[in-house]
């Protein structure tokens, strides 16, 4: 195909881009020989699913998510199986998939990397709540304080202060009372506890460098499964030294499973985040990995 035939669409939440990030797309789309992009912009209403639809509709080239977390969890949601590669220019404050991918936070370098980088095939998640029809995710669903941290985080000092705000939460939430929950990996036994986190995972390092999940790899066929049940202060402690140290502590009341299907049951309703975005409440959710389901630009 001839290089002025390739089209690009970008998909761009206009309160997270710079002023001058739609010149710089454009001129960097007509340096590269592409034809005009098809802009759209996400509304408060509509964070982006309707304008990937157009964009797989019209058999595009190449996708660009630039926004926050939200913006590129909804573009890879639309854009599973399709083929159709994901460029990502992170604009938000965690940006956890484009730090997984190792994809620049800067704006100009991220763009570079969406036209001329690598494309990588990634697993992404299909989690089905409650029994709805179900979304993809590329990063992590949580429950328990790991929601509420995010539910809990004030936008205004995230802005002021970036993932500091997160900790700040995370204090307010640790008085929470565990929740207790079934869970099955694939078809093995129900494993049973009063749990303070549960995350289903398909990658493993949360905002500030902090690996919660070892091992964890976009790329495995595998989603990992994360449930820590601390409810005295010395078992707290020896949960943030495993993820301080990224070893097994004795006695740190921390599971870490995986499989291809994880179904969780919980004794009553919970609030859950996807990849970072408090969603709403669920008592059941069932996640399958969709191996290699999305074609990523990374760096070469």
């Amino acid at each position: 195909m001839d290089g002025a035939e390739r089209r690009c669409a970008v998909v761009a939440n206009p309160i997270k881009v710079s002023d001058g990030f739609r010149d710089a797309v454009t001129e960097a789309l007509r340096e590269a020989g592409w034809a005009e992009p098809v802009w759209m912009e996400t509304t408060e209403n509509d964070p982006g699913r309707s304008m990937v639809a157009t964009a797989v509709a019209e058999e595009v080239d190449l996708v660009i998510a630039a926004g926050g977390d939200g913006t590129v969890r909804v573009v890879a949601d639309g854009l599973a199986g399709t083929g159709i590669p994901m460029g990502i220019v992170p604009e938000g404050t965690a940006n956890l998939l484009s730090r997984n991918l190792d994809i620049p936070q800067n704006e100009l370098e991220a763009i570079a990397v969406a036209l001329d980088g690598h494309t990588r095939a990634i697993d992404l998640v299909k989690m089905s709540v409650d029994g709805s029809e179900g979304e993809h995710f590329a990063v992590m669903a949580g429950m328990g304080i790991d929601a509420m941290i995010m539910d809990e985080t004030d936008p205004e000092l995230k802005a002021k202060i970036g993932t500091g705000a997160y900790f700040v939460a995370a204090a307010k939430a640790l008085g929470r009372l565990p929740v207790p929950m079934r869970i099955r990996i694939d078809n093995h036994r129900v494993h049973r506890r009063r749990a303070m986190i549960c995350v289903v995972g398909n990658v493993g390092t949360l905002a500030a460098n902090i690996v919660l999940i070892p091992g964890a790899k976009p790329d495995d066929g595998m989603l990992d499964v994360y449930v820590a049940s601390p409810h005295r202060f010395t078992q707290w402690v020896r949960v943030f030294l495993r993820l301080l140290t990224r070893r097994r502590q004795n006695g740190d009341r921390v599971d870490q499973w995986r499989g291809r299907r994880v179904e969780v049951a919980l004794e009553r309703p919970d609030n859950y985040q996807l990849d970072g975005d408090v969603v709403g409440e669920l008592r059941r959710l069932v996640a399958e990995i969709q191996p290699q389901a999305l074609s990523v630009r990374v760096p070469a």
